[in-house]
């Protein structure tokens, strides 16, 4: 069984994965443009067209399993606590968790 502290840190760790995954996404989305308007050049555009389709549904897919892996993550962190799910906002859960940990 998990600490209160173990907890308390899983929950931050969570929150903050959950601010950084949309700049991974944009970055995740300009590298396939990039890198599909390079395969369109060298090749024929439909190379480009189709590349850009595979790129970004691959990048839903990881998308969606980061997300549910981070609210996974921060629910289980909750249940540690033992703290209501729709309770506070996040920056008041990252508060409480923080008190915890100093």
């Amino acid at each position: 069984m998990a600490t209160k502290k173990e907890g308390a840190q899983r929950l931050i760790d969570s929150l903050d994965s959950g601010a950084r995954i949309q700049r991974r996404l944009w970055m995740a989305g300009v590298q396939a443009i990039v890198l599909s308007v390079a395969i369109a050049w060298f090749t024929q555009w439909q190379f480009g067209i189709a590349a850009v389709l595979v790129f970004l549904l691959l990048i839903q897919f990881a998308f969606e399993r980061m997300s549910n892996s981070i609210q996974a993550s921060r629910l289980e962190a909750l249940k540690i606590l033992g703290w209501s799910v729709d309770d506070q906002t996040d920056d008041a859960l990252r508060h409480k968790a923080e008190k915890i940990l100093s």
